[in-house]
């Protein structure tokens, strides 16, 4: 069946005014026309959609989901005609993208100058933040896009695999795990004083948790919002942390630190591109979300 969008709107203002001639007086356009309209449409759904009475008309259940549905089609149509309309007039699309430290440091630097190089056009608003945070911005409608590490399944919101990140102890030189390159549980390094990283992140959540289960409390002496942050306490001797491995490795050059591979399984951590729904998505959004998406070695 090929809907019309022209009856599906004039059949949203009909189920609206309650009245056929009201709604065609309000469009500027004959009854006859819009009658014949709603009669059609009839035909094509093989269904009554209007219960004619002798002062207007009322929605059969039929009616009643139809005046739903097209009401968001035509809402669609209409952003859709809206962006397209300002990519072609030179315009920019913007998207908001919320992203936890470990994404932003290790991951969109070349994705996004990769993706500008393709959509000059669209500008995006970088945002980081916790995980916590992030699902909080995308509920409130601040946010198009998150990044997140581990963190509570909103029904309401789609997840898709992002990248993969493996998490290693970051020790000062000299300390005495610094030389276990076969790797360290999480629980042998517990007996050590940590850096954390601030309330409301994901990572921290875990190492706590993971603390837990293993019979221990973890109490950081310290806890920082950035991951440079905690390189230079870590330097300083307050204590040791916890980082994605890539973001210690390319620094144990010029500064006085190294890491230290974990062994435990969950080590291995998945980070999630989420976005709410997906058919409510504009299209600068969904350009970007596609490109994040990318395999790897396509991206």
């Amino acid at each position: 069946m090929k809907l019309d969008l022209t009856s599906l709107s004039l059949f949203v203002t009909v189920a609206e005014e309650r009245n056929i001639a009201r709604a065609a007086a309000r469009r500027n356009i004959a009854a006859s026309a819009v009658s014949k309209r709603m009669l059609e449409l009839e035909l094509a759904f093989s269904t009554p959609l209007l219960i004619r009475q002798s002062k207007g008309v009322a929605l059969t259940p039929a009616g009643e989901a139809l005046a739903h549905h097209a009401r968001s089609l035509i809402d669609l149509t209409g952003r859709v005609e809206a962006e397209m309309s300002a990519f072609a007039s030179g315009l920019r699309g913007q998207v908001r993208l919320s992203a936890n430290p470990s994404a932003i440091v290790q991951f969109l630097p070349g994705l996004l100058a990769r993706f500008f190089e393709a959509y000059p056009d669209i500008e995006i608003v970088m945002m980081e933040h916790t995980t916590l945070r992030s699902l909080r911005l995308l509920e409130e409608g601040l946010a198009d896009l998150a990044i997140v590490g581990w963190g509570a399944e909103h029904p309401d919101m789609n997840y898709a695999p992002f990248r993969t990140d493996d998490l290693a102890l970051v020790v000062p030189k000299g300390h005495p795990l610094a030389g276990r390159s076969e790797g360290v549980a999480f629980n042998d390094a517990l007996v050590f004083p940590f850096v954390g990283l601030e309330e409301g992140s994901s990572l921290q959540a875990r190492l706590e948790d993971a603390a837990y289960q293993s019979g221990h409390q973890m109490r950081p002496r310290l806890r920082m919002a950035s991951f440079e942050g905690i390189r230079r306490m870590v330097e300083a001797g307050i204590g040791i942390a916890v980082l994605p491995i890539s973001t210690v490795e390319p620094y144990s050059a010029t500064m006085g630190i190294c890491a230290v591979p974990l062994t435990d399984t969950w080590a291995k951590r998945e980070l999630r591109l989420v976005s709410k729904d997906l058919a409510g998505l504009s299209v600068p959004v969904m350009l970007l979300r596609n490109w994040l998406l990318k395999p790897v070695a396509a991206a």
